[in-house]
């Protein structure tokens, strides 16, 4: 989460005078060790970093809500150089609070600087590595569905959806392995998901499918994300908060039958391309797209479908647009099963890269592969009488002498409390049932003899010839296996497996 941003510029010139007025400017400014940096310096150069400090600092203060002299001061900020020569905050008096992301770039005389502070607890959440239980994520699997659909919809770009922790199988793991599989660039559905990412080192396209208000548009310049464009209005507005330096990319949303954001007037949307391209210093026109509703199901599903295709060409087909302008149509759903009438320059997938069927068995299946599995270990075996009661309220009782394992998972890692009754798999691949009610971070399950305590237990995943899905959990919660993925919690260390 964003605690605060700041922006300010300097003019080079002004700040070289002033200093030749009051030499000891420099070193009411500038740290020690950024004094030696500025005297190694010569020329325009020398004054140009002295000014971007200078601005620097300024932008700093303004983030933290105040002013230089009151929660900051100029010597509580020092600056230092990347590996690859971009500048970095080295110390500043909230570093334990806040990750600092900033810019500095000089455009003739004038020095601009962005500042943001990033909560820390946004960035870092709690993850419970000391418990035997966690999430695998396949690389292989992902590698394998992102290759497979893009050859299926023949599509020339692939990006990779990663919102919502990607899809609760863990952003940084999912990046990782997806940058491996050579995806084109990745989708979130929030400015902090896609700060995020770039704080995470991702240089890729990085596409903002949320609104972001439009008086954030700064933001989304200083960080090159790309900002769906909803409106005219919103695009107007956006193109107000951006200073003169700054060039936001953007793709035009168009809005033909989902009915959540994006136009869906002719006229607007007209004057929406118009006023982005007499704006051509301060946007990058990038792309235009929409978002279909019913692309997984069949029957009235699919009139729907080509109910939206036939709008999507009423309102696009008319529009001079520049030959760089992608085309992006295609979520999981049209890139697995209609790919002969979507738009072919870019895929945007989100469930059918972790390997779930959008269509819940109702189209063909697709060759894609589960890529999450959730697995823990046995932390307690016991063996109890008949007639005893097991977990919370008594729900169940032994009917004869049974060995029971505890299993360290429980709702609060997102397997929901309603699971009771369900099956896990043992090693040999043999089922075995949760009996009691799934508790916050335990459940226990009936085991046919006694195991050791260490043995790993599949929860979500395949063993042997045996599999419990996503679906499965999906369906005994009467939900889809998107939200069950997404409701696994973060404390689930997720460990990248091929």
């Amino acid at each position: 989460m964003i605690f605060g941003t700041g922006i300010d510029a300097q003019e080079i010139s002004a700040v070289q005078k002033l200093v030749e007025r009051r030499p000891r400017f420099v070193d009411v400014i500038l740290t020690a060790n950024e004094r030696a940096v500025f005297d190694e310096r010569k020329g325009k150069h020398q004054w140009e970093y002295l000014a971007g400090r200078f601005s620097l600092k300024e932008a700093y203060s303004k983030a933290i809500g105040t002013g230089i002299g009151s929660a900051v001061h100029w010597h509580d900020l020092e600056t230092d150089y990347t590996a690859q020569g971009a500048p970095v905050l080295v110390k500043h008096p909230y570093d334990k609070q806040y990750q600092a992301h900033i810019s500095i770039s000089h455009t003739g005389d004038s020095v601009h600087t962005s500042v943001i502070l990033e909560d820390m607890a946004s960035l870092t959440q709690p993850v419970s590595s000391h418990r035997p239980a966690w999430l695998e994520i396949s690389a292989s699997a992902l590698a394998h569905n992102v290759a497979y659909i893009k050859e299926l919809a023949h599509a020339e770009r692939f990006m990779a959806v990663v919102k919502a922790n990607a899809y609760g199988h863990g952003l940084p793991e999912i990046v990782t392995v997806a940058l491996a599989a050579q995806v084109d660039g990745f989708a979130v559905a929030t400015l902090d998901e896609g700060v995020w990412l770039r704080h995470f080192g991702v240089t890729l396209p990085i596409y903002i499918l949320g609104v972001t208000p439009a008086n954030q548009a700064n933001i989304l310049a200083d960080q090159q994300l790309t900002a769906i464009v909803p409106s005219l209005n919103w695009l107007n507005e956006a193109l107000a908060a951006l200073t003169v330096a700054q060039k936001l990319p953007v793709s035009i949303g168009v809005d033909t039958g989902m009915g959540r954001i994006g136009i869906r007037d002719e006229a607007e949307l007209l004057a929406t391309v118009q006023t982005l391209q007499a704006a051509v210093d301060k946007v990058d026109f990038q792309a235009i797209g929409m978002h279909f509703a019913t692309a997984d199901g069949a029957g009235s599903d699919q009139a729907y479908f080509e109910k939206q295709m036939a709008r999507w060409h009423a309102l696009v087909d008319p529009l001079d647009l520049p030959a760089t302008v992608i085309k992006h149509q295609a979520n999981s759903a049209s890139a697995l099963w209609h790919d002969q009438v979507i738009a072919h320059d870019m895929v945007r997938v989100g469930a059918g890269m972790y390997g779930f069927d959008a269509s819940s068995g109702v189209l063909e299946a697709r060759a894609t592969q589960p890529v999450l599995s959730l697995k823990a270990e046995l932390v307690h075996v016991k063996q109890v009488a008949a007639g005893e009661s097991i977990s919370y309220g008594a729900t169940y009782t032994t009917t004869e002498p049974t060995w029971i394992g505890t299993v360290p998972v429980g709702y609060a890692d997102g397997y929901a409390r309603l699971l009771q009754g369900a099956d896990v798999l043992l090693p040999d691949g043999q089922r075995a049932p949760i009996i009691g009610r799934v508790t916050m971070d335990q459940l226990l399950i009936a085991l046919p003899t006694e195991y050791p305590v260490g043995t790993v237990i599949t929860l979500i995943g395949q063993v042997g010839q045996e599999e419990i899905t996503l679906v499965d959990l999906a369906d005994r919660l009467a939900t889809i296996p998107y939200e069950v993925a997404t409701g696994l919690s973060p404390r689930l260390p997720r460990r990248i497996v091929n």
